[in-house]
């Protein structure tokens, strides 16, 4: 079914997300994609030379929604309640949307794999701890190198808690996210 729409490479993407946070990288197929987001096999391959193109545009994709989400809070919280708000909205993307970190995961693991998908993990992690840098210069003084070294932290702490909690829903890790979270805070420069 060829379509000429202007949002088909959209709607793959989309159908990617899908399907590759469902079944995994190496159990999707471009053609169930392709089924999913309702064309032509053809078509994908159109847009996409291959299925690991598809993916880096589906985390290309779903760190713009991320980053668009917290841009919307930033606009709409205070900034005196920012860090909270930011701490809350992450912890419900777990339950939420848990396909984005099962992505995460799974590009972690084929990153680990395949040399072609390390750079991309590379990236995707830098654009994470720039955005988490940003957020914590206020916390740390302005202090840029601190900043980053508490982004590294927190990052790795949010990664850790999310996989925590898909492996285990039923597990309340608010205590854990209440610690990260104190952690920020205490963040300070030591006085001069």
């Amino acid at each position: 079914m060829w379509t000429h729409r202007a949002d088909n490479r959209q709607r793959l993407i989309a159908a990617g997300y899908d399907v590759l946070s469902e079944q995994g990288y190496e159990a999707t197929t471009v053609k169930e994609v392709a089924r999913v987001a309702g064309v032509s096999p053809g078509l994908l391959h159109y847009y996409f030379a291959s299925k690991d193109e598809l993916l880096i545009a589906v985390l290309h994709e779903a760190g713009e929604r991320y980053g668009r989400m917290m841009q919307d809070l930033r606009a709409t919280v205070p900034a005196d309640r920012f860090l909270e708000a930011a701490f809350v909205a992450l912890r419900e993307r777990v339950t939420a949307e848990p396909g984005w970190y099962r992505l995460r995961y799974e590009l972690f693991a084929l990153g680990l794999r395949n040399p072609t998908f390390l750079p991309v993990v590379g990236e995707m992690l830098a654009f994470i701890r720039q955005m988490f840098t940003r957020a914590f210069l206020g916390v740390t003084g302005g202090d840029e190198a601190r900043a980053q070294a508490l982004a590294a932290v927190v990052l790795a702490g949010f990664d850790g808690l999310a996989l925590q909690q898909l492996a285990q829903p039923d597990v309340d890790l608010t205590a854990a996210y209440d610690l990260l979270l104190a952690t920020i805070r205490t963040s300070n420069p030591p006085a001069s």
